[in-house]
């Protein structure tokens, strides 16, 4: 008996979650507003009227690859801080929420909220990303859409990530993308996203590993 739970126990391992989307294009549908957020602080957005094709692969959790072909991506209160440059890298804080959610219908049905207290803009030469981990306080939350699709697999857990690549930047006006301050311009530019979450041990397999256990000791008593 012990030998049979004992096979099962791999299902108690971490498993992962893999979130990405493509540019849709053509097109920019991530914006900054300079000074958006307050003095000297941006305000980041992302166009809700583009559909965008969200893949959320959980092969390894044998839940398949699911992708929402009219989803759409939200940034709330997504704010850019000023920039500071050393050793030729720009980086500069990132903080608010984003959200991904199904429009199928014209209905809104939320797919994956993240909450990003710490992040950082990243530029070195003239590539861009933004970056979030769960290390800097990034926290996703499955929208029914998600918790459907994970059924009965653990829910979300650490390690997470998330970065945006930024692509062809357009300065407002031609002007450079950060004034002498450090304060960003208005831009906009293309973006396209992946991430990744744990899940954590269904409580059934946890379960089953603590029974597992229990007999495996008992038995070496005996």
């Amino acid at each position: 008996m012990c030998a049979g739970l004992l096979a099962l126990c791999p299902v108690v391992a971490h498993g992962s979650l893999a979130f990405s989307f493509a540019s849709p294009g053509p097109g920019h549908q991530l914006s900054n507003v300079a000074n958006g957020g307050g003095a000297g602080v941006g305000l980041l957005s992302y166009n809700t009227t583009q559909a965008i094709s969200l893949i959320v692969d959980g092969t390894s959790e044998a839940i398949g690859t699911t992708t929402f072909t009219n989803a759409r991506l939200e940034m709330t209160n997504l704010h850019l801080g000023s920039a500071q440059t050393v050793n030729g890298i720009t980086t500069a804080p990132v903080s608010g929420s984003f959200a991904f959610y199904d429009f199928t219908g014209n209905t809104r049905v939320n797919i994956l909220l993240a909450t990003v207290p710490n992040g950082s803009y990243v530029r070195i030469g003239n590539t861009n990303a933004i970056l979030f981990s769960s290390s800097q306080g990034l926290v996703y939350t499955a929208g029914p859409r998600l918790q459907t699709i994970l059924g009965t697999a653990g829910p979300m857990t650490n390690p997470q990530e998330a970065v945006f690549t930024l692509t062809d930047i357009l300065v407002n006006g031609g002007a450079p993308l950060t004034n002498g301050a450090g304060v960003f311009n208005s831009f906009n530019a293309n973006a396209s996203y992946s991430g990744n979450s744990a899940l954590a041990p269904a409580p059934g397999s946890i379960a089953l590993m603590g029974l597992a256990g229990l007999i495996f000791t008992k038995r070496r008593r005996a």
